[in-house]
């Protein structure tokens, strides 16, 4: 349940302030993590509410309908029509204002940041530093949009690569984030329960160093950083198996490894792939630490029968 309050929180901040929680809402919240949250300050209890909203389509010419006690009931009444009363209980009546700066203390604090953080811009605060990254955060979507926000980021940090966590803004100004090198993080996407961030998620995705880099033009091969050497068909069968390992299904049929490697010509060729696949596999293999792990990359499949390089497409390097 505290994970889903600190959601809720993050949620109605987003519009910016005052951000509001309404007793309806937060009935279900209350307890020790509430009563905590009120403590800090993060929460800031107003007076029983004294007016309700008004009918969808009333007429009365009211700015808010009053409410009353009547026989021991909260009354919202509606002055034009009795059937439009609203009874409400006394967790309807409160409100909670969401305080920004208390809420980004709370966070920092529970994530491990050190100092407390510091506004640098309006809504915007300085949480310190992630394992490589200096980390903003920004609660409200018209703090991340503001004018210059950019360059206030970098006069704060010239050197470290950026994180800035917030909620996701449109295309044009994820764009503009984007080509400043700048990396935007979702709020909900890694503020969790009791508003602990996740700091994996302050990182950049891990980029995968490629194992296998193919040259066309050089007709060079690099697997796992040592150069192999490769004849013409079994470089010919790699650089295909690879650009099919590039897309999905990654397995090549016979038939077309037979026709790429000997076209018109194969009613001439005694031997079936196999033999070309044991060639390519002998070549990688070559200086290898693990020959058969090596051997396993190249790997023949059934339904429907071919082979398959048995590497994801962030593991090769395809070049001109």
């Amino acid at each position: 349940m505290t994970g889903m309050l600190s959601a809720l929180l993050l949620r109605l901040s987003e519009a910016g302030a005052p951000a509001l929680l309404w007793g309806r809402q937060a009935a279900p919240h209350f307890g020790r993590a509430f009563d905590r949250l009120l403590a800090r300050g993060i929460l800031i209890e107003h007076a029983p509410a004294t007016e309700w909203e008004l009918c969808p389509t009333c007429e009365c010419g009211l700015e808010a309908r009053p409410i009353r006690k009547i026989d021991g009931r909260h009354i919202a009444a509606c002055p034009l029509d009795r059937g439009g009363d609203i009874v409400l209980d006394d967790d309807d009546l409160r409100s909670f204002r969401i305080e920004p700066a208390a809420l980004v203390r709370e966070i920092a604090a529970v994530s491990g940041f050190g100092a407390a953080p510091s506004e640098v811009a309006p809504g915007v605060w300085h949480l310190g530093m992630s394992a490589t990254r200096t980390v903003f955060l920004a609660i409200s979507e018209a703090a991340l949009a503001q004018p210059g926000l950019i360059a206030t980021l970098r006069m704060v940090e010239r050197s470290a690569p950026i994180t800035v966590i917030a909620p996701t803004p449109p295309a044009s100004e994820r764009t503009r984030f984007a080509e400043a090198e700048i990396l935007h993080v979702d709020v909900g996407a890694c503020i969790g329960e009791d508003f602990v961030l996740d700091h994996a998620r302050l990182e950049p995705p891990h980029a995968f160093a490629p194992r296998l880099v193919i040259g066309r033009a050089a007709r060079s091969v690099m697997l796992d950083g040592v150069p192999k050497l490769l004849s013409e068909q079994a470089f010919k069968l790699l650089v295909l198996l690879a650009e099919q390992a590039l897309k999905s299904p990654a397995i090549v049929e016979n038939r077309v490894i037979e026709s790429h490697l000997w076209g018109s010509s194969i009613h001439r060729i005694t031997s079936e792939p196999r033999e070309p696949v044991r060639a390519l596999r002998d070549a990688l293999v070559g200086n290898s630490a693990d020959s058969r792990a090596v051997r396993s990359l190249v790997e023949n499949r059934r339904n429907p029968n071919g082979y398959r390089l048995v590497l994801t497409p962030e593991e090769i390097e395809l070049k001109p």
